[in-house]
């Protein structure tokens, strides 16, 4: 950090030598001139701030692009001007095609379903830092009122990503260790832009780490209308989902958004061991103090595959912050469920079924031996794994 600078009172050089070679009359025109030269200086000071804090349209707002790695610019673009939040509407299904979803396909899906309302989007999976996850690209006014109460309330997140700064998922930057106002890499195929992280934010958007307004989304190479969200209050998203996948076939892959009453045999261990290490506080094996954990540790051989504890969308795969790599998989209803210290990956995008094998155990990153480290979060909170699992009808090795 650079020290900071003392700005004081302008002094005149080398004025209080003056009396020894000026008359009080010479002396007194010197602090004359240097006085008015100095008001001129401060009054075109303030011409030039005044010029450099127009507020443009939102329209005309640039990018927040800079280079990965160097500090926020040091002027802040201005923030535009957000209506007031509308009636939220409530997600149940999102859609995504292997290509723009035609009009006709839309209609159908509306009147089969009986959807009371839609919105189009851009979707697709990109590298984000170090690891890689799924992009949503969308007019932030139209997105916020799509994604929970607590998230769309906050104005300050889609001003952010009005003005071209992308919106991380809670979960993926933790674990790429990605800081609010840092800037980091997004990358779709040969297209890579560093950009700002304005806000984090949870949006339950299935696999969705980040959102992006629509213009940085298309330098990306994010196609329009790849992505299709559906609200259909008052019934099962389960059976919605199933409605659309019969009439998509093979086209389009479909994701509940809202859960659904889970039935038994829908949870799993995420792996066959003893848990080692319980949830809640510990002393950290390394630093030696104490610290919160927010997950179960369970034994296990390196090679021991590894389930996904139901199903769900990788919402985040790759290395991981004190954990070598990680895998998170997004579920309905705002659950995430999270995988650490595996030494391969199976799974790196996509959807996952309930026991699907998504990785390999490892002893990667701060571990003392061999264990999977696997967390349950509700709305990013997290909880007890046990617990949960005890309560969806499995039982854990203590």
């Amino acid at each position: 950090m650079r020290p900071v600078r003392r700005v004081g009172r302008p002094r005149l050089p080398h004025l209080h030598h003056a009396h020894r070679h000026l008359t009080r009359g010479a002396l007194a025109l010197a602090v004359l001139g240097a006085g008015l030269a100095a008001f001129l200086a401060v009054g075109s000071m303030q011409s030039a701030g005044s010029a450099t804090t127009a507020k443009p349209s939102p329209a005309s707002l640039p990018v927040t692009a800079v280079p990965s790695g160097s500090p926020a610019p040091a002027r802040p673009v201005p923030l535009p001007s957000l209506p007031a939040l509308p009636a939220l509407v409530p997600a149940t299904i999102l859609v995504t095609g292997t290509g723009p979803l035609p009009e006709a396909t839309v209609r159908r899906l509306v009147a089969i379903t009986g959807a009371k309302a839609s919105l189009r989007v851009a979707i697709g999976d990109v590298a984000l830092g170090q690891g890689r996850t799924r992009a949503l690209a969308a007019d932030p006014r139209l997105i916020r009122i799509w994604t929970p109460r607590p998230t769309a309330s906050v104005t300050g997140v889609w001003q952010r990503a009005a003005i071209g700064e992308a919106v991380v998922a809670h979960a993926v930057a933790k674990a790429d260790a990605v800081p609010l106002g840092g800037t980091v890499r997004v990358q779709r195929s040969a297209t890579s832009l560093p950009l700002r992280v304005g806000a984090l934010a949870t949006t339950q958007l299935p696999g969705v780490g980040v959102v992006l307004d629509r213009p940085v989304g298309q330098q990306l190479g994010l196609v329009d209308d790849t992505g299709l969200l559906l609200s259909v209050p008052g019934r099962d998203p389960a059976v919605v989902a199933a409605l659309a996948s019969h009439e998509l076939g093979a086209t389009a892959r479909v994701e509940a958004v809202l859960s659904s009453s889970a039935p038994r045999g829908s949870w799993v261990p995420p792996v066959i061991g003893r848990v080692s290490s319980g949830f809640g506080n510990r002393i950290n094996p390394f630093s030696h103090a104490l610290q919160f954990h927010e997950g179960i540790d369970i034994g296990a051989p390196i090679g021991t595959p590894v389930y996904a504890m139901t199903g769900g969308q990788v919402l985040y795969a790759g290395p991981a912050s004190g954990y070598g790599n990680e895998i998170v998989l997004s579920h309905a209803g705002g659950v995430t469920t999270v995988y650490g210290h595996v030494s391969q990956i199976l799974v790196m995008s996509g959807p996952v079924r309930v026991g699907q094998v998504i990785a390999l155990v490892g002893n990667e990153g701060e571990s003392t031996g061999p264990h999977l480290h696997a967390e349950v979060h509700v709305q990013d909170v997290p909880v007890d794994p046990v617990r949960w699992l005890m309560s969806h009808g499995v039982k854990v090795q203590p």
